[in-house]
């Protein structure tokens, strides 16, 4: 039994050490991109909005890897914590659910916008749902 806890521990550390990368270069990448459109929309200069959309295509691929690694790791909170997750299922459950809604509903509704919407939407509404997926 100690041997399998010792597994557990070992996965889990894997998966969460794999996905924390994932987020941290999200926020920051949006960030920038924000930035830039953001200058793009002062100056006018299109090297911004070139440096945007190049940084836009590694925030989507950035995004699809914290997803794929992220829903795993919620799986091992039942499955290798099952007695912890019963214990405090009120308090993590909840705050799960709150991440889910919050930051990955909003973040990828205003993303498929953001990626595939800028000669629908024009520059300054393009620039508001990058702001959108910033704050996501």
């Amino acid at each position: 039994m100690e041997d399998m806890l010792f597994y557990d521990r070992i996965q889990f550390a894997f998966t969460i050490t794999f996905h924390y990368l994932f987020p941290q270069l999200t926020m920051g990448l949006s960030l920038m991109i924000v930035y830039f459109k953001w200058k793009f929309l002062k100056t006018k200069l299109e090297q911004y909005n070139e440096a945007a959309k190049f940084w836009m295509r590694i925030f989507a691929l950035n995004f699809a890897m914290g997803v794929v690694t992220g829903i795993p790791m919620e799986f091992q909170f039942g499955t290798n914590w099952a007695k912890f997750s019963e214990l405090t299922g009120g308090i993590i459950g909840q705050t799960l659910a709150m991440e889910g809604m919050f930051s990955f509903f909003l973040e990828s509704s205003f993303l498929g916008l953001f990626l595939f919407g800028e000669k629908l939407l024009g520059h300054k509404l393009h620039f508001v749902t990058g702001f959108l997926v910033f704050l996501g």
